[in-house]
């Protein structure tokens, strides 16, 4: 397996070219020895002000020890934009060895109630439905729904139940069902990212600056947690990647091939996640037409491309919605809420405030632990410095900003795990603007190929350790899941069966049940009211019910089965049992 580092040189040689290790070597290397300890421990620990503390040792012990370094290793060699100094294909192969058994075991369990939700469509999906049978209890009212019948982010009515998410991503996520490797699909978009993104960088402004926005990539935790699971972030993003490099090409060549494959992905954005996609198409749509405005029938043909694959997409979204709402302008997400609108999104300066101030801090925080360390001092160093390709940085600054700033509008869902998911489908701009900033950085101060070396080899380090506390952080977050599904599966279990809360998991989260849940061996409800139990088996006509439910002391599923006496007037009568799985 290729290295990510290509050294090319005994390690002495690599890191001092000879010369005694200087006082700024030194006070580096124990810099970063001493970031990756304290998050170790940290981690070990669960100490909750972590990540505060990383910060202020990156920006207040690591920058100074890193600018100071390699200013002081300054001399005529060339830097980065002649020497690479990174292996794409060493990069892209070390992130599939930690992301896909990473993914295996994230399905497993659940990070997001929202993956929950995308899974059961694919279910639906897989079984050639476009909705299940309604549940026996169901109210005409979704707002009405009895809480043992609720789950989050679906929708349960008398004419069928779904979850309120659009389409695009469950239809792919039913081919990793077709083909039992559901874990695979997210990872292997995050990878196809990967290469995009250094396809981009080589169009954009030079090989090695695109490999070292996939090097960023790899290193991120922020990339690594929507490149696993089963959230709809990462084909977005590949998406809206791929519709980028194709209007950089577009650009450069004039050919309309590359406009037209930009717009038919920007119009896939739609039915994946429609208000990203919007943003995304805006950005990108304008770009293309301003840029193009001096050639009038290259214009003209840019916009009808656009007109038809809007058309196609917008399409799209209204069927989507009269099938599942039975109105064209009214979503399901809109539906949920029981209202005609989606009520995450709210344009009121005071409401937009009042989130701010509630979530910013907590976004800032998670989203630069997240990124790779200085990627936003970077990618600012690259909007402020560049000259030659202003073009192209102004493209991509605008894509990452116009993304943060609309998102400030989604005042009722702010979703913080090592960084705003919502701001990922722009990520790999943020990353490709920090590979340009390095680059400038480095070919103004001539930094020398071993300097550079041992700094990378230094955050490699880091970077590891970071990734590492994020395994440590998924497996942890989706162990009660994990737990029961795995007690289920063992179980015998059949019937109904009654999902409790515990500590870390919530019942409503985890909708286990088959498309075709009236042939199904087991129904899956909420353990909402215990005093009921009875009663929702004799709804169900079956004999008895099951409550599954997490202990944390024991860290393992608990069962609790109890007979139903379905009598006319009789007082039910049960029989409770426990044992743990």
């Amino acid at each position: 397996m290729s290295n990510p580092l290509q050294t090319q040189s005994h390690t002495r040689a690599a890191i001092v070219g000879g010369k005694p290790p200087s006082a700024s070597f030194w006070f580096l290397t124990v810099s970063v020895l001493l970031y990756v300890t304290v998050l170790i421990l940290g981690t070990l620990r669960a100490y909750e002000h972590l990540h505060i503390v990383l910060l202020l040792l990156q920006y207040v012990l690591l920058l100074p020890a890193v600018l100071g370094y390699l200013r002081r290793q300054q001399d005529s060699s060339p830097a980065l934009g002649s020497m690479p100094i990174v292996n794409l294909r060493g990069t892209v192969v070390c992130f599939a060895l930690l992301a896909l058994p990473l993914s295996w075991l994230s399905v497993r369990g659940l990070l997001n109630p929202d993956e929950s939700g995308y899974s059961f469509q694919a279910r639906i999906y897989r079984s050639g439905r476009i909705m299940s049978d309604p549940l026996i209890g169901a109210s005409s009212n979704v707002r009405e729904t009895p809480a043992e019948l609720f789950y989050e982010n679906h929708l349960l009515l008398p004419n069928g139940w779904f979850p309120k998410f659009p389409p695009g991503w469950p239809l792919v996520l039913s081919l990793g069902y077709l083909i039992s490797a559901r874990w695979a699909l997210t990872p292997i978009l995050g990878l196809a990212q990967l290469l995009v993104i250094a396809a981009c960088g080589s169009r954009c402004f030079s090989r090695d600056a695109g490999v070292v926005a996939v090097f960023f990539a790899a290193l991120s935790p922020f990339y690594l947690v929507n490149s696993v699971g089963m959230m709809s972030h990462a084909l977005c993003a590949l998406l809206a990647a791929v519709a980028c490099f194709a209007l950089f090409s577009g650009l450069a060549t004039g050919s309309l091939w590359y406009y037209g494959g930009m717009f038919a992905c920007l119009s896939a954005t739609l039915q994946v996640r429609p208000y990203t996609g919007f943003v995304v198409t805006l950005v990108l749509t304008a770009a293309a037409l301003w840029l193009n405005r001096n050639n009038r029938p290259a214009l003209l043909r840019i916009f009808g491309l656009g007109v038809f694959w809007g058309a196609i997409g917008l399409a799209g979204v209204l069927v989507y919605n009269h099938i599942y709402s039975g109105h064209w302008l009214i979503s399901p997400y809109a539906m949920f809420a029981g209202a005609n609108l989606p009520p995450e999104l709210s344009f009121s300066p005071i409401k937009i405030w009042h989130g701010m101030r509630i979530y910013a801090g907590q976004a800032a925080e998670e989203g630069l632990i997240g990124a790779f360390p200085f990627a936003y001092l970077l990618a600012g160093y690259a909007v402020l410095c560049e000259r030659q390709r202003r073009q192209e940085v102004w493209i991509l600054a605008s894509l990452y900003l116009a993304l943060v700033l609309a998102y400030l509008a989604h005042v009722d869902g702010y979703a913080v795990f090592f960084g705003e998911r919502f701001h990922f489908e722009a990520f790999f701009a943020l990353l490709l603007l920090a590979a340009r900033g390095l680059q400038l950085v480095l070919e103004r101060w001539h930094t020398p190929r071993r300097a550079l070396v041992w700094t990378m080899l230094l955050f490699v380090l880091m970077q590891g350790a970071q990734q590492a506390a994020v395994v440590e952080t998924i497996a942890r977050r989706g162990e009660p899941y994990r737990k029961v599904r795995e007690a289920l599966a063992v179980s015998g279990v059949s019937g109904l069966v009654l999902l409790h809360d515990g500590p870390g998991f919530l019942a409503k989260h985890f909708n286990l049940n088959e498309a075709d849940w009236r042939h199904a061996t087991r129904i899956y409800l909420v353990d909402a009211e215990p005093d009921r139990r009875t009663e929702w088996a004799c709804r169900y006509g079956v004999a008895g019910w099951t409550v599954v439910s997490y202990d944390a002391q024991s860290h393992r599923a608990t069962f609790i089965d109890g007979r139903a006496d379905c009598g006319l007037r009789g007082e039910p009568a049960t029989k409770p049992s426990s044992s743990a799985q």
